[in-house]
Protein backbone atom coordinates (compact mmCIF):
# COMPACT_ATOMS: atom_id res chain seq x y z
CA UNK A 1 0.00 0.00 0.00
CA UNK A 2 1.53 3.55 -0.82
CA UNK A 3 2.63 6.12 1.79
CA UNK A 4 1.55 9.59 2.59
CA UNK A 5 4.34 11.55 3.73
CA UNK A 6 3.42 14.71 5.45
CA UNK A 7 4.61 17.30 4.17
CA UNK A 8 5.47 15.86 0.62
CA UNK A 9 9.33 15.08 -0.12
CA UNK A 10 10.65 16.09 -3.12
CA UNK A 11 12.95 13.37 -2.65
CA UNK A 12 10.40 10.79 -3.21
CA UNK A 13 8.99 11.64 -6.26
CA UNK A 14 10.73 9.01 -8.06
CA UNK A 15 8.71 6.38 -5.72
CA UNK A 16 5.57 7.49 -7.18
CA UNK A 17 5.84 5.68 -10.46
CA UNK A 18 6.49 2.64 -8.44
CA UNK A 19 3.14 3.41 -6.89
CA UNK A 20 4.59 3.33 -3.16
CA UNK A 21 4.09 7.08 -2.50
CA UNK A 22 0.25 9.27 -2.61
CA UNK A 23 -0.09 12.55 -2.04
CA UNK A 24 -3.01 13.53 1.10
CA UNK A 25 -5.63 14.45 -1.42
CA UNK A 26 -4.87 10.80 -3.66
CA UNK A 27 -4.99 8.60 0.27
CA UNK A 28 -8.88 9.35 0.62
CA UNK A 29 -9.96 7.11 -1.77
CA UNK A 30 -7.91 4.70 0.57
CA UNK A 31 -10.19 5.82 3.61
CA UNK A 32 -11.59 2.03 3.91
CA UNK A 33 -8.18 0.85 4.57
CA UNK A 34 -6.10 0.49 7.86
CA UNK A 35 -4.36 3.53 8.66
CA UNK A 36 -0.86 3.78 10.45
CA UNK A 37 0.85 6.89 11.69
CA UNK A 38 4.37 6.46 12.08
CA UNK A 39 7.28 9.29 12.73
CA UNK A 40 10.57 9.54 11.25
CA UNK A 41 13.37 10.71 13.20
CA UNK A 42 16.29 11.33 10.45
CA UNK A 43 19.72 11.67 11.61
CA UNK A 44 21.74 10.92 8.69
CA UNK A 45 24.30 13.53 7.35
CA UNK A 46 23.56 15.97 4.39
CA UNK A 47 24.91 13.26 1.82
CA UNK A 48 22.74 10.85 2.76
CA UNK A 49 19.87 12.34 3.96
CA UNK A 50 16.93 12.47 0.91
CA UNK A 51 18.22 8.90 0.43
CA UNK A 52 17.22 7.57 3.64
CA UNK A 53 13.67 9.09 3.49
CA UNK A 54 13.32 6.99 0.64
CA UNK A 55 14.92 3.71 2.06
CA UNK A 56 12.59 3.86 5.05
CA UNK A 57 9.48 4.94 2.93
CA UNK A 58 9.91 1.50 0.11
CA UNK A 59 10.02 -0.25 3.79
CA UNK A 60 6.70 1.38 5.26
CA UNK A 61 5.02 0.17 2.13
CA UNK A 62 5.83 -3.03 1.97
CA UNK A 63 2.04 -4.04 3.62
CA UNK A 64 -0.99 -4.20 0.83
CA UNK A 65 -3.60 -4.00 3.73
CA UNK A 66 -2.53 -0.89 5.30
CA UNK A 67 -2.11 2.56 4.12
CA UNK A 68 0.63 4.06 6.32
CA UNK A 69 1.09 8.37 6.95
CA UNK A 70 4.74 9.27 7.36
CA UNK A 71 6.13 12.49 9.25
CA UNK A 72 9.95 13.60 8.82
CA UNK A 73 11.75 15.31 11.34
CA UNK A 74 15.00 15.91 12.49
CA UNK A 75 17.15 17.49 15.31
CA UNK A 76 20.21 19.37 15.59
CA UNK A 77 19.15 20.42 12.20
CA UNK A 78 22.15 23.92 12.99
CA UNK A 79 24.86 22.01 12.36
CA UNK A 80 23.98 21.17 9.11
CA UNK A 81 25.15 22.86 5.94
CA UNK A 82 22.61 25.65 4.14
CA UNK A 83 20.61 23.50 1.60
CA UNK A 84 19.76 20.97 4.02
CA UNK A 85 18.85 23.17 6.61
CA UNK A 86 16.77 25.05 4.09
CA UNK A 87 15.54 21.90 2.54
CA UNK A 88 14.21 20.53 6.83
CA UNK A 89 12.94 24.00 7.40
CA UNK A 90 10.41 23.60 4.11
CA UNK A 91 9.61 19.95 4.30
CA UNK A 92 10.57 18.72 7.64
CA UNK A 93 8.07 18.88 10.69
CA UNK A 94 9.22 21.41 13.55
CA UNK A 95 10.35 18.97 16.28
CA UNK A 96 8.06 21.21 18.71
CA UNK A 97 5.01 20.53 16.29
CA UNK A 98 6.05 17.18 15.45
CA UNK A 99 6.05 15.96 19.45
CA UNK A 100 2.72 17.36 19.83
CA UNK A 101 1.67 14.25 18.08
CA UNK A 102 1.04 11.09 18.94
CA UNK A 103 2.52 7.79 16.64
CA UNK A 104 1.77 4.36 16.30
CA UNK A 105 5.19 4.30 15.71
CA UNK A 106 8.21 6.04 15.62
CA UNK A 107 11.93 5.03 13.23
CA UNK A 108 14.50 6.87 14.38
CA UNK A 109 17.55 6.26 11.45
CA UNK A 110 21.59 6.18 11.93
CA UNK A 111 23.75 8.73 11.83
CA UNK A 112 27.51 8.90 11.37
CA UNK A 113 29.65 8.99 14.75
CA UNK A 114 32.04 11.60 14.95
CA UNK A 115 32.39 11.50 18.61
CA UNK A 116 34.14 8.04 20.35
CA UNK A 117 31.96 9.01 23.39
CA UNK A 118 28.54 8.92 22.07
CA UNK A 119 27.40 11.53 24.71
CA UNK A 120 29.69 13.79 22.95
CA UNK A 121 27.89 14.37 19.96
CA UNK A 122 25.70 17.08 19.13
CA UNK A 123 22.27 15.52 18.60
CA UNK A 124 22.68 13.22 22.05
CA UNK A 125 20.82 15.71 24.35
CA UNK A 126 17.76 16.54 21.90
CA UNK A 127 17.80 12.68 20.71
CA UNK A 128 17.47 11.20 23.94
CA UNK A 129 14.76 13.95 25.31
CA UNK A 130 12.64 12.58 21.67
CA UNK A 131 13.33 9.06 22.84
CA UNK A 132 12.21 10.07 26.48
CA UNK A 133 8.93 11.44 25.11
CA UNK A 134 8.26 8.69 22.13
CA UNK A 135 8.42 5.95 25.13
CA UNK A 136 5.06 7.56 26.52
CA UNK A 137 3.49 8.62 23.22
CA UNK A 138 4.14 5.65 20.80
CA UNK A 139 3.32 2.30 20.48
CA UNK A 140 6.51 1.19 19.23
CA UNK A 141 10.64 2.69 18.88
CA UNK A 142 12.71 1.23 15.79
CA UNK A 143 16.08 2.13 16.48
CA UNK A 144 18.31 1.92 13.51
CA UNK A 145 22.16 1.45 14.14
CA UNK A 146 23.55 4.15 16.22
CA UNK A 147 20.11 5.25 17.53
CA UNK A 148 20.28 1.52 18.74
CA UNK A 149 23.44 2.43 20.56
CA UNK A 150 22.19 5.63 21.59
CA UNK A 151 18.99 3.66 23.49
CA UNK A 152 20.92 1.33 25.04
CA UNK A 153 23.49 3.83 26.25
CA UNK A 154 20.41 5.97 27.45
CA UNK A 155 17.81 3.36 28.80
CA UNK A 156 20.25 0.50 30.09
CA UNK A 157 23.44 2.52 30.74
CA UNK A 158 25.22 -0.04 28.11
CA UNK A 159 28.51 1.37 26.32
CA UNK A 160 29.07 0.34 22.99
CA UNK A 161 32.53 -0.69 22.27
CA UNK A 162 35.03 -0.09 19.28
CA UNK A 163 35.58 -3.20 17.21
CA UNK A 164 38.43 -4.09 15.63
CA UNK A 165 37.86 -3.46 12.41
CA UNK A 166 34.16 -1.95 10.75
CA UNK A 167 31.72 -4.72 10.33
CA UNK A 168 30.53 -4.21 6.78
CA UNK A 169 29.20 -5.99 4.33
CA UNK A 170 26.20 -8.61 3.70
CA UNK A 171 26.37 -11.42 5.97
CA UNK A 172 24.07 -14.34 6.67
CA UNK A 173 22.41 -14.34 10.32
CA UNK A 174 20.94 -17.15 12.26
CA UNK A 175 17.41 -16.74 13.62
CA UNK A 176 17.71 -17.35 17.73
CA UNK A 177 14.09 -16.43 18.26
CA UNK A 178 12.20 -17.75 15.30
CA UNK A 179 8.40 -17.63 17.48
CA UNK A 180 9.22 -14.11 18.10
CA UNK A 181 6.34 -12.17 15.75
CA UNK A 182 9.06 -9.87 14.12
CA UNK A 183 10.93 -13.09 12.66
CA UNK A 184 7.25 -14.01 11.19
CA UNK A 185 8.70 -15.66 7.64
CA UNK A 186 12.08 -14.99 7.83
CA UNK A 187 14.31 -17.83 7.35
CA UNK A 188 17.28 -19.08 9.26
CA UNK A 189 20.50 -17.93 7.50
CA UNK A 190 18.94 -15.05 5.93
CA UNK A 191 21.61 -11.99 4.35
CA UNK A 192 21.47 -8.47 5.64
CA UNK A 193 23.93 -5.79 5.13
CA UNK A 194 26.28 -4.37 8.11
CA UNK A 195 28.14 -1.28 8.84
CA UNK A 196 29.09 -0.19 11.76
CA UNK A 197 32.31 0.41 13.60
CA UNK A 198 31.35 0.01 17.44
CA UNK A 199 29.28 -3.15 18.44
CA UNK A 200 26.92 -3.69 21.50
CA UNK A 201 27.48 -6.89 23.54
CA UNK A 202 25.03 -9.49 22.84
CA UNK A 203 25.64 -10.59 26.57
CA UNK A 204 24.98 -7.37 27.92
CA UNK A 205 21.82 -7.24 26.47
CA UNK A 206 20.63 -10.71 26.70
CA UNK A 207 20.85 -9.44 30.62
CA UNK A 208 18.07 -6.93 29.97
CA UNK A 209 14.77 -7.76 28.87
CA UNK A 210 15.77 -7.45 25.08
CA UNK A 211 15.47 -10.71 22.97
CA UNK A 212 18.63 -10.97 20.00
CA UNK A 213 16.68 -12.12 17.34
CA UNK A 214 19.16 -12.62 14.63
CA UNK A 215 22.71 -12.65 14.96
CA UNK A 216 26.29 -13.03 13.10
CA UNK A 217 29.46 -14.30 14.56
CA UNK A 218 31.24 -12.02 12.78
CA UNK A 219 28.96 -9.33 12.08
CA UNK A 220 27.45 -9.18 15.51
CA UNK A 221 23.94 -8.63 16.22
CA UNK A 222 21.30 -7.77 13.37
CA UNK A 223 18.30 -6.90 15.28
CA UNK A 224 16.60 -7.08 18.73
CA UNK A 225 13.45 -6.65 20.24
CA UNK A 226 11.32 -6.73 23.84
CA UNK A 227 8.89 -9.33 23.91
CA UNK A 228 6.15 -6.91 22.91
CA UNK A 229 7.82 -4.93 20.46
CA UNK A 230 8.09 -1.93 21.70
CA UNK A 231 11.61 -1.59 21.59
CA UNK A 232 13.10 -2.85 18.28
CA UNK A 233 17.16 -2.43 17.61
CA UNK A 234 18.33 -2.61 14.54
CA UNK A 235 22.30 -2.90 14.38
CA UNK A 236 21.97 -4.52 11.04
CA UNK A 237 20.57 -2.21 7.81
CA UNK A 238 17.47 -3.88 5.98
CA UNK A 239 16.81 -0.47 4.92
CA UNK A 240 19.89 -0.52 2.61
CA UNK A 241 19.11 -0.41 -1.28
CA UNK A 242 21.11 -1.77 -3.57
CA UNK A 243 23.98 1.21 -4.02
CA UNK A 244 24.09 1.53 -0.46
CA UNK A 245 26.74 0.13 0.40
CA UNK A 246 28.63 0.69 -3.02
CA UNK A 247 28.26 4.74 -2.21
CA UNK A 248 29.69 3.94 1.71
CA UNK A 249 32.84 2.43 -0.53
CA UNK A 250 33.32 5.33 -2.87
CA UNK A 251 32.75 7.82 0.15
CA UNK A 252 35.83 5.98 1.93
CA UNK A 253 38.10 6.02 -1.37
CA UNK A 254 37.37 9.77 -1.21
CA UNK A 255 37.93 9.71 2.06
CA UNK A 256 41.65 8.11 1.85
CA UNK A 257 42.68 10.16 -1.23
CA UNK A 258 41.86 13.05 0.93
CA UNK A 259 43.67 11.98 4.20
CA UNK A 260 40.78 11.41 6.22
CA UNK A 261 42.06 7.93 6.65
CA UNK A 262 44.92 6.05 6.47
CA UNK A 263 44.79 3.15 4.60
CA UNK A 264 42.70 2.56 1.00
CA UNK A 265 39.50 0.87 2.46
CA UNK A 266 38.85 -2.54 2.09
CA UNK A 267 35.83 -4.01 0.08
CA UNK A 268 32.49 -4.51 1.71
CA UNK A 269 32.55 -8.31 2.84
CA UNK A 270 30.08 -10.49 0.83
CA UNK A 271 29.00 -7.89 -1.31
CA UNK A 272 30.15 -7.53 -4.66
CA UNK A 273 30.26 -10.25 -7.13
CA UNK A 274 32.82 -12.92 -7.81
CA UNK A 275 33.11 -11.30 -11.17
CA UNK A 276 33.23 -7.76 -9.52
CA UNK A 277 35.83 -8.35 -7.16
CA UNK A 278 39.15 -8.25 -10.00
CA UNK A 279 37.93 -5.48 -11.51
CA UNK A 280 38.15 -3.58 -8.34
CA UNK A 281 41.47 -4.68 -7.69
CA UNK A 282 42.73 -3.27 -11.00
CA UNK A 283 40.57 -0.12 -9.78
CA UNK A 284 42.51 0.39 -6.72
CA UNK A 285 46.14 0.27 -9.14
CA UNK A 286 44.68 3.35 -11.10
CA UNK A 287 43.43 5.00 -7.78
CA UNK A 288 46.24 4.55 -6.12
CA UNK A 289 48.68 5.27 -9.02
CA UNK A 290 46.45 8.64 -10.17
CA UNK A 291 45.68 9.90 -6.57
CA UNK A 292 41.98 10.41 -8.15
CA UNK A 293 38.96 9.18 -8.44
CA UNK A 294 35.19 9.69 -9.06
CA UNK A 295 32.67 7.13 -8.76
CA UNK A 296 32.50 3.41 -10.42
CA UNK A 297 30.38 2.65 -13.20
CA UNK A 298 27.24 0.85 -12.20
CA UNK A 299 28.70 -2.46 -13.76
CA UNK A 300 29.75 -3.24 -9.97
CA UNK A 301 26.52 -3.97 -8.72
CA UNK A 302 26.03 -6.84 -11.23
CA UNK A 303 24.98 -10.06 -10.15
CA UNK A 304 24.76 -8.77 -6.51
CA UNK A 305 22.41 -10.62 -3.98
CA UNK A 306 19.60 -8.43 -3.39
CA UNK A 307 17.54 -11.03 -0.81
CA UNK A 308 18.28 -8.95 1.67
CA UNK A 309 15.60 -5.83 -0.08
CA UNK A 310 12.76 -8.96 0.31
CA UNK A 311 13.57 -9.95 3.97
CA UNK A 312 13.46 -6.30 4.82
CA UNK A 313 9.90 -5.64 3.25
CA UNK A 314 9.19 -9.17 5.52
CA UNK A 315 10.56 -7.58 8.64
CA UNK A 316 8.54 -3.78 8.08
CA UNK A 317 5.42 -6.00 7.03
CA UNK A 318 5.53 -7.73 10.54
CA UNK A 319 6.04 -4.35 12.36
CA UNK A 320 3.22 -2.41 10.75
CA UNK A 321 1.18 -5.67 11.47
CA UNK A 322 2.05 -5.66 15.17
CA UNK A 323 1.15 -1.95 14.94
CA UNK A 324 -1.74 -2.17 13.63
CA UNK A 325 -3.21 -4.96 16.21
CA UNK A 326 -1.42 -2.26 19.41
CA UNK A 327 -4.01 0.81 17.85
Amino acid sequence: MPVVAHPQLPSIDRLIDQGLVLSPEQADKYAEKKVLHIGLLNLMPDAALQATERQFIRLLASDDQTLVHVYPTTVDAASRGEDSKSYIERYYNPIEDFMSRNYDGLIISGANPSQEDMTQESFWDPLIEVMEWADQNTNSILCSCLATHALMKAKYDIDRKLRETKSWGVYPHRVVHPGHPLMDNINDGFSGPHSHYYDISIEEIEHTELEILAANDQAGFFLAATPESDLILFQGHPEYDDKSLLKEYEREIKNYLAGQRADYPPVPDHYFSQETLPRLNQERISILQDQEFDHFDNRCLENIDLSWIETGKTLYRNWLCLLKHRQ
